[in-house]
């Protein structure tokens, strides 16, 4: 109860603080009139009430995981709601540290019937943290989402966003994540092999966890494979990038870092670069890029490969045409691989 009492004692204190000096005394007195006549001291039990509930509420997500003390307020700002709404009872550890996000595993609560009793929480990393480089790149042509997944038209909000300022940028971290689990919904319902998204909130999306209790699944990238399951295992990520382009996606940051193996079959994760092939007019060469480090991959397994015949048949059968059209505004001629990516360009 002390704490509470210090919250009771600081608003006071903050209440009695002495009177402005840079007003003159008629201003001073009208002001002393008004408050005098307007002002009912406040009932001491209402607030204590209240800031008891405030401040349990901060107590009342408790984890197992041993997370500092940064990271701890980082997993409840981005998690409590998932614990106050019962998604999750508890998280364990961490998975996957990244540069964008983290990914821990939770587990579920029993309440909500989700099929397994663990969950995979991918908590972005604040923005000011954030070391994606060059998302302007996947962000041609996308709307802009906000909180609830609703395309932003509100005049001020899209400047403000255009204008990077602070409001801005949050909006555009938002859209980010929106923008994740809506392709996530739209690609899971379409059959693509991947996590199941349950919910998402301001600053996290849960998901299905891959793995069994004492080991999450390994990325491709870390398993060798014997030359039978490397085809199998190829022919499975080809159908995968072929529902895809189906349903208009391309995930723009395709490799073996970001496909899950687990019982001898694939999912695939991080879809927050993924681009529409209609609104991106890099889409053709992303795609290319994807499919040329999944068969260095398989290449590296035991198979035969031509990347750039691959690409070139599986976008065309879907009726795309081939355009080289990257924008080099969008790309940044101090960053060595966004050099290299336009002399490939140049040279494809």
């Amino acid at each position: 109860m002390n704490k509470h009492n210090d919250l009771l004692d600081e608003y006071y204190e903050i209440g009695s603080m002495p009177k402005l000096r840079n007003i003159t005394n008629p201003e001073q007195r009208q002001r002393h009139k008004s408050r005098t006549k307007s002002r009912k001291k406040p009932d001491r039990t209402i607030l204590q009430s209240d800031l008891v509930e405030q401040v349990d509420g901060l107590d009342s997500f408790i984890f197992s995981y041993q997370a500092s003390r940064h990271e701890r307020q980082w997993l409840i700002d981005s998690l409590g709601s998932f614990h106050d709404a019962h998604w999750l009872e508890d998280v364990l550890r961490l998975l996957k540290g990244g540069k964008e996000a983290s990914v821990y595993q939770c587990t579920s609560n029993p309440a909500v019937e989700i099929g397994s009793k663990y969950s995979a929480a991918k908590v972005y990393r604040p923005r000011r943290f954030r070391n994606l480089k060059n998302d302007h790149l996947y962000r041609e042509g996308r709307a802009r989402l906000d909180g609830d997944g609703i395309q932003i038209i509100d005049d001020r909000s899209l400047h403000a966003i255009r204008q990077r300022t602070s409001y801005g940028r949050r909006l555009m971290h938002t859209s980010w994540i929106e923008h994740e689990y809506q392709t996530m919904q739209i690609l899971h319902a379409a059959g693509v092999d991947m996590p199941v998204p349950y919910t998402r909130g301001n600053n996290a999306i849960l998901m299905e966890y891959i793995g069994d209790t004492d080991m999450p699944a390994p990325t491709l990238n870390m398993v060798d494979l014997e030359p039978d399951e490397a085809y199998n295992l190829f022919t499975q990520v080809m159908r995968n990038v072929h529902l895809m382009l189906e349903y208009e996606r391309v995930h723009a940051d395709l490799s073996a870092y970001n496909i899950l193996y687990w019982d001898g079959a694939i999912k695939i994760i991080d879809f927050p670069q993924a681009i529409n092939p209609h609104e991106n007019r890099s889409a053709y060469l992303i795609f290319k890029r994807d499919i040329r480090r999944i068969c260095d991959y398989f290449t590296h397994q035991g198979l035969r490969l031509d990347p750039s015949d691959i690409a070139r048949q599986m976008w065309t059968s879907h009726g795309y045409p081939i355009r080289h059209e990257v924008n080099p505004a969008l790309l940044d001629d101090q960053d060595e691989q966004d050099r290299q990516f336009w002399d490939r360009y140049r040279n494809a």
